[in-house]
């Protein structure tokens, strides 16, 4: 075959194999991120290129080895992987406390003196396994499941949002995602709403349906949180937060920091509108959603242990830091609603084996801004850790082993902290009732309904006195309520009558 056109049909070839990995980008998006957000990885490859060449040039090449000795190249072959692991070793690690160093230097807070109240009227019950649980028990299409489930607002009400994503491997390729399932979070009773909307682009689809890889087309170096539905106007959009990443060098690596770049909104026609945080605030579909990442933010509070150093993070432990997660449970941070805006709440205790509250880091969940409450010390807070093992503690009748406390969420009322704890099932199949917590006095107080919660945050709450013991006098219990809630309990004694007069 002539050369020309040897060498024609092979630049076509490579041309062909060049586009196709282009139109199939977003399938090397994980691997090609992996590579740019840990530079690492191709520092500490080419420097073992370097050093296997130079080794091989100016050391092995030159040398002869006997019969059962390993060849120049084969010894150039194991410098490089010797090189090669060691460096990154060494990089990798680097690379992971440099961004966190270098947060902890240059992020901006803001020190508070009290905790903003928590906002009454968007008040947080219904715990996530409960929600997701109710989810499941409305769920009637056989095709479908549940997605990933996130906080979303409707009306002003939060409540519990998964999509409606197509069930099996064959359902994956042929269907697209249905709507979405809202579990009304300020209540405990079951209060679930489907909105049936097909989406074009969306979670659990494939392949160029699924909404990742139509923004990765869009958009490349970027990485995305989960997704959430927002139901507005009539129609379900789909809102994905952004993050991007900005080079820094420190000897002897170059390192990543993530920072907010934004969200993805996407309505159910598969239209994606890439909205800096400026824009995204301005939108009148968010306008009372949450926006800032909430991995982000968990990331950048935990970069506060280094606020000291790295010898200080991994030798002495002054003044650090560890965020507060309680074992086998959701991990913080925690949407509270207060007073002042939605805040991503992130309690934290001393490094060790303290469960006190050493700070309180809340970062606006609409703007990214981070400041952090600082009790004195003789004040003796209990952190969330220690709140549930209180609520287990004033109620040793219940059967620990079938029950548990979940999601301590912090609650501000009028300046005093509490840990609002959920009591449920293994199985999550309810509420069986709610703790509030006192941080300061570890007093515990049971909240049967959802009137007495909301009473309780107003601080309008009356504790009932406890009815005794039914005696041989008493005939009967009159049981008052209101809107199917108990509000009152009075005992009928003998020779006691009830007489209801009727207003006009």
């Amino acid at each position: 075959m002539d050369e020309k056109i040897e060498g024609l049909l092979l630049a076509v070839i490579a041309a062909v194999i060049l586009g196709m990995l282009w139109l199939a980008r977003p399938m090397w998006h994980c691997l090609l991120m992996t590579i740019y957000v840990f530079p690492a990885l191709w520092e500490s490859l080419i420097a073992a290129i370097v050093v296997a060449g130079l080794s091989y040039i100016f050391w092995f090449a030159r040398r002869g080895y006997g019969l059962f000795e390993m060849s120049g190249k084969g010894r150039a072959i194991a410098v490089f992987f010797a090189t090669f692991f060691v460096l990154l070793a060494i990089l990798g690690s680097l690379g992971v406390m440099y961004p966190q160093c270098y947060l902890s230097e240059n992020l901006k807070t803001s020190k508070i003196t009290e905790l903003p109240d928590v906002d009454a009227s968007a008040v947080r019950i219904m715990p996530r396994a409960v929600s997701e649980r109710y989810a499941k028990d409305a769920l009637q299409y056989p095709r479908y499941q549940l997605g990933v489930g996130d906080i979303s607002f409707i009306n002003k009400t939060p409540c519990w949002t998964y999509g409606l994503i197509p069930d099996g491997l064959v359902n994956f390729f042929v269907l697209k995602d249905k709507g979405a399932v809202y579990v009304d979070m300020s209540t405990s009773r079951k209060n679930t709403r489907i909105i049936e909307k097909e989406m074009q682009i969306g979670e659990g689809m494939g392949v160029t349906d699924w909404y990742k890889w139509q923004l990765y087309e869009k958009r490349y170096w970027i990485n995305s949180e989960d997704p959430y539905f927002v139901f507005s106007g009539g129609d379900l959009y789909i809102v994905v937060p952004v993050v991007s990443y900005e080079y820094h060098w420190k000897f002897p690596t170059l390192f990543t920091v993530p920072r907010w770049d934004g969200v993805a909104l996407i309505n159910s026609e598969g239209e994606i509108e890439l909205l800096s945080p400026e824009q995204a605030r301005e939108n009148h579909i968010l306008k009372n959603q949450k926006l800032y990442p909430e991995r982000l933010a968990r990331y950048y509070v935990d970069s506060f242990r280094y606020i000291h150093g790295i010898t200080n993070r991994w030798l002495y432990h002054r003044g650090q830091l560890e965020i507060a997660d309680v074992p086998g449970q959701n991990e913080q941070p925690f949407l509270v609603v207060t007073k002042e805006g939605m805040k991503w709440f992130i309690a934290c205790e001393p490094f060790g084996e303290a469960h006190g509250v050493f700070k309180i880091y809340l970062v606006d969940a609409r703007t990214g801004e981070i400041q952090f409450y600082e009790q004195p010390k003789a004040a003796a807070l209990i952190g969330p850790v220690k709140a549930c093992d209180y609520v287990r503690k004033a109620n040793p009748i219940v059967d620990w082993n079938r029950m548990k406390p979940v999601e301590p969420i912090p609650i501000v009322i009028e300046g005093r902290l509490y840990w609002q704890v959920r009591v449920i099932p293994e199985d999550a199949s309810g509420i069986a009732y709610t703790a509030m917590v006192d941080a300061e006095t570890a007093e515990v107080t049971e909240l049967k309904t959802d009137k007495e919660i909301k009473d309780f945050l107003k601080g309008e709450y009356e504790a009932k006195p406890e009815i005794p013991e039914t005696g041989k006098n008493v005939t009967a219990i009159i049981v008052i309520r209101e809107d199917s809630e108990e509000i009152q309990r009075i005992q009928l004694l003998q020779n006691q009558t009830i007489e209801v007069i009727p207003v006009s």
